[in-house]
């Protein structure tokens, strides 16, 4: 039986009884629409290999679409409105490219602690259009959790041509978090830990249709 050490428990303690004054949302997105000045076949190519890359082998998105979301330098004390404030460790992987799924074993650090150990990260990808046309075409990535801090999250790509070398993205991520997790996560937290990475990413696909890469720039939450 797994005991809570004393230092993560008064962590723990602290963050709820300062959190919890006041209700937190569980579910949590980012939602864009934007236009990618490639053709549609490009954009479809990255959007399938972020999500392949997702599934079977997740280091592989630092150094494309994860650029720019590494740690940031070392300071003197990290809170939790910081921008590495909630970190995941990848650990062992498991994907069946027949069926498109993956399972990925990930430790979840809160503040620099370990607060949860092997938490599995089952996904789900699926390609489809409409019935009765040929576009849009949506990639759909859906992912499931085995522990109770996260109950699920989606990331959708809806593409579309609107010209030969233009196509309109609709872009969706989000995260339903379990209760003890929600109740750490301020709107302020969201803004400056997570919601701007996943901006980071569509930003980072996007250049990576238009130009074929991605470049090295400085991210960041905005101010």
């Amino acid at each position: 039986m797994y005991i809570m050490k004393p230092r993560i428990a008064a962590i723990l303690l602290l963050l709820l009884s300062v959190s919890t004054l006041a209700a937190r949302p569980q579910k949590r997105e980012v939602i864009i629409d934007t236009i990618c000045n490639a053709p549609l076949k490009e954009m479809l190519k990255v959007a399938n290999r972020f999500c392949y890359q997702f599934q079977a082998c997740p280091d592989s998105l630092f150094s494309w679409a994860y650029l720019g979301m590494g740690e940031a330098e070392v300071t003197e004390s990290k809170t939790k409105e910081s921008r590495d404030a909630i970190q995941l460790l990848y650990k062992e992987r498991v994907y069946d490219p027949k069926l498109k799924t993956g399972d990925v074993a990930i430790d979840i650090y809160v503040l620099g602690v370990r607060w949860w150990k092997d938490q599995h990260l089952g996904t789900k990808y699926v390609l489809s259009r409409p019935s009765h046309a040929q576009y849009p075409l949506t990639a759909h990535m859906t992912a499931t959790y085995s522990g109770s801090i996260l109950h699920g999250g989606d990331c959708i790509f809806r593409m579309e041509p609107i010209s030969p070398d233009k196509t309109r993205v609709h872009y969706e991520f989000s995260l339903t978090f379990g209760k003890v997790l929600s109740a750490f996560i301020s709107d302020k937290t969201w803004k400056n830990a997570i919601e701007w990475r996943f901006v980071t990413i569509l930003e980072n696909l996007v250049e990576c249709a238009e130009t074929g890469t991605v470049s090295e720039k400085v991210r960041g939450p905005q101010k």
